[in-house]
């Protein structure tokens, strides 16, 4: 066949060389390593995430002069997989010590205790994502939105600088069609989240949000975008009309209960992900 060339050991090559050598594995298990220990450190706290991180870079450095001959001769399997077990040790440190960074700015002391005493703050904050209605809440209709805590005052009005991630729950009509980028100001009561992402807190949030200007005109186009795609999705059936927003830019508000579920059910949720941010 024309452009096939066949390399001096008999192998076919189309241009590579086939070296017969197993692959070179040292950075993927470098960048699995870090993926896997960022999440499991989400699970712990600053301290021991850092420790984890010290440890892991102590045991790369003894594996590492090993394998140099500063602390004694590896033998012939050492030789073969030891950087490969360093590579891994360098990705623990990176994904620990990054996460454990993150916690430690999750975790501050200031906000702690006032979540720990699930204190009443005025909160500034700058959304990340649109408001979404929590389906199934008990009670009144309940949004869920997503935001950043840029700074907060405590009942006593002390201001704390807090840039975390928050989740608030809101009940006021007033939080619908409000768009990522926008800084608002809102009270509400501090609670503890669920744990096991770098959300610092759950704001529950009764009253409507008081605005300071307009949202970044590229969070308004696509709002409009958006709003424009819902009044063309309305006179289809609840199905159908729910679930195009939602392939198309990730708006998934009108989606009934049923079609996620069954998208959940065959692991094709990240079909309607939300894209917009």
């Amino acid at each position: 066949m024309a452009g096939h060339r066949t390399d001096r050991a008999g192998g076919s090559t189309f241009g590579v060389q086939s070296s017969g050598e197993p692959p070179d594995l040292r950075l993927a298990g470098l960048a699995v390593a870090a993926w896997l220990a960022a999440l499991a450190c989400l699970h712990l706290t600053a301290p021991t995430a850092a420790l984890l991180a010290a440890t892991a870079a102590v045991l790369a450095a003894l594996v590492a002069a090993h394998l140099l001959g500063v602390l004694g001769r590896p033998a012939g399997p050492v030789r073969r997989y030891g950087w490969i077990a360093v590579a891994v040790l360098i990705g623990v440190v990176c994904g620990a010590s990054a996460t454990a960074a993150r916690l430690h700015v999750r975790d501050a002391a200031p906000l702690r205790a006032l979540v720990d005493e699930r204190a009443r703050v005025t909160a500034e904050l700058v959304l990340t994502d649109d408001p979404r209605p929590i389906r199934g809440a008990p009670g009144r209709p309940t949004l869920l939105v997503a935001a950043e805590l840029t700074g907060l005052t405590d009942p006593d009005g002390r201001r704390v600088s807090a840039p975390v991630r928050v989740l608030v729950l809101a009940t006021d009509p007033a939080w619908r069609g409000r768009l990522p980028g926008q800084r608002l100001t809102a009270e509400g009561r501090l609670t503890a989240p669920r744990g096991g992402d770098l959300t610092a807190a759950v704001l529950i949030v009764p009253g409507p949000p008081v605005a300071h200007g307009p949202p970044p005109w590229l969070q308004r186009a696509a709002g409009t975008l958006r709003a424009g795609l819902q009044r063309a999705c309305a006179p289809l059936p609840d199905e159908q009309g729910g679930l195009l927003p939602g392939l198309v830019v990730g708006d998934t508000s009108r989606l009934p209960a049923n079609v996620e579920e069954d998208f959940r059910a065959t692991g094709m949720t990240h079909v309607i992900a939300t894209v917009r941010r």
